[in-house]
């Protein structure tokens, strides 16, 4: 739906110009009255003006139109834009028009066309505002350069002509330096112009962004206040959303509050966030958001599970298999690796008869070899690392197969994440992985005399190594108790 803002002297010609298209007074509005609570997109006519109202809630691209004379075919292709006809737009604004030259614009960000050296010049002339929106999203040839990108941002900022531009510049600026890793540089901007926001939809906009630099900050062991603040803008925004039936902002906005208050061990309330989120998502009908909160909850699950509730066990195996009818190898593989490796770690640790053991370790497997698929050594050398690392671990449980050794495999999936865990790069990972395969020492067995001396040698070798790493006391314990059995172990061979 679309609302049209006007005043009294100009609401009989807009009604005319909508009127003249049949049935279109079906989805526009037409008020002299400010609205509140609305999810409507809003354009203003003032004194035969059309007046672009700037769209804080992400519903269309972030361009800022000029405004325009109020003529009918002017009204009713930026009426049809709005409702995302841009097809029946263009039949309104012949190509001499400006109106058309920034419909195309738009319609080349919105469905991936090219932008044209010619519209780039048009921008250069018209909006450094739009420029940079179109050197950050648009396919331009050549690709610009991020330096480029972030300048013309500031530009924009400097040279925007109300505080309601340049606050829209601001928020996506600050989204690319998100976007880049910029999370200190991007909270200190918003909190520096937090005061310029003047209306409810500016002041969430700017809130939403302090949330997300504020998150994207967050690391253990986990500082209370920052949660509790991250909560408390969050909630605001949902609030915000809700109250103006915009179910997909917060939709999105509750998933990473579920995450918050997970965080703080409000595990009732993280549940309850994202169960919210789900039935917006299945409100809306949007599969991929109703894909990103299943995969949310089902991370809850899998935390809970292994912090001391394993009856969650199975109904996170659920969720994740649910999320996998979103996240197809095909259409999105990383999530589909992550999926599975989550899903590896859960058939590793869950409980279950002797029975049921070979089919539960197939299942771990066979995932632990999804996710590999996709994180290779050669893309993805950490992450392959680090499920080397706990498909490994798992192996060391297994029971024990026909046709291979487990605990030999586990050897070679361990010495497989040290190449990549450097005593340099990675020392607390690379201890970890010395201490779990210290453990597989143990269990394994030694054909000759020469393989136990040299297995023995090893072992003290890496526990030694454990303690040049890392100064965590519960590791450094855990290299000594080796060490000392390893002692002992040393009179039993000599």
């Amino acid at each position: 739906m679309i609302t049209i803002l006007t005043t009294t002297d100009n609401k009989l010609q807009v009604e005319n110009y909508i009127n003249s298209i049949e049935r279109l007074n079906e989805l526009v509005v037409i008020t002299t009255n400010e609205i509140k609570n609305s999810s409507n997109k809003i354009i203003k006519v003032e004194n035969n003006t059309i007046i672009p109202v700037i769209d804080w809630n992400d519903t269309e691209p972030p361009y800022l139109f000029p405004t325009f004379s109020c003529t009918e075919n002017n009204l009713l292709a930026f009426v049809f834009y709005k409702l995302g006809n841009h097809q029946k737009a263009f039949e309104f604004v012949s190509e001499e028009n400006e109106l058309h030259q920034h419909l195309l614009i738009v319609a080349n960000l919105q469905y991936g066309y090219a932008i044209t050296t010619a519209q780039i010049q048009f921008l250069e002339k018209t909006s450094t505002h739009n420029l940079a929106i179109v050197y950050n999203f648009g396919i331009t040839n050549p690709i610009i350069e991020n330096k480029i990108l972030q300048n013309t941002y500031e530009e924009a900022i400097k040279i925007g002509k109300t505080d309601a531009e340049k606050l829209f510049s601001i928020k996506h600026y600050v989204n690319l330096l998100l976007d880049n890793g910029l999370n200190n540089d991007a909270e200190k901007l918003i909190r520096s112009v937090q005061q310029m926001a003047i209306f409810e939809e500016e002041k969430n906009a700017m809130n939403h962004l302090l949330s997300s630099s504020l998150m994207a900050q967050i690391s253990l062991p986990y500082n209370a206040e920052k949660l509790s603040e991250i909560a408390t803008l969050q909630a605001e925004c949902i609030q915000y959303y809700e109250e103006n039936k915009l179910q997909v902002n917060a939709g999105l906005l509750l998933i990473n509050a579920s995450e918050i208050t997970n965080y703080q061990n409000e595990f009732i309330k993280s549940k309850d966030f994202i169960n919210k989120a789900i039935l917006y998502f299945k409100d809306e009908n949007i599969p991929e958001f109703l894909g990103e909160a299943t995969l949310q909850k089902a991370t809850l699950l899998y935390a809970w599970s292994k912090n001391g509730s394993p009856q969650y066990y199975k109904p996170a195996i659920n969720t994740f298999q649910n999320a996998l009818k979103v996240f197809k190898r095909d259409t999105h593989p990383q999530k589909f690796a992550d999926i599975h490796h989550n899903l590896a770690l859960i058939y590793s640790e869950i409980q279950v008869s002797e029975n049921e053991k070979p089919i539960w370790t197939a299942f771990c497997a066979s995932s632990f070899k999804d996710a590999l698929k996709f994180y290779t050594k050669e893309k993805y050398a950490y992450q392959y690392a680090m499920i080397s690392h706990n498909y490994a671990t798992a192996l060391m449980g297994f029971p024990e197969a026909k046709l291979h050794n487990n605990l030999d495999k586990a050897f070679v999936m361990f010495e497989e994440a040290l190449k990549i865990r450097t005593s340099k790069n990675h020392p607390f990972e690379r201890a970890l992985t010395l201490l779990n395969q210290l453990e597989l020492y143990w269990l394994m067995h030694n054909e000759t005399n020469e393989d136990e001396t040299k297995s023995f040698e090893d072992m003290i070798e890496k526990a030694n190594e454990i303690k040049k790493l890392v100064s965590e006391k519960a590791l450094l314990e855990k290299a000594q108790e080796h060490l000392t059995e390893l002692e002992k172990l040393k009179k039993i061979i000599q």
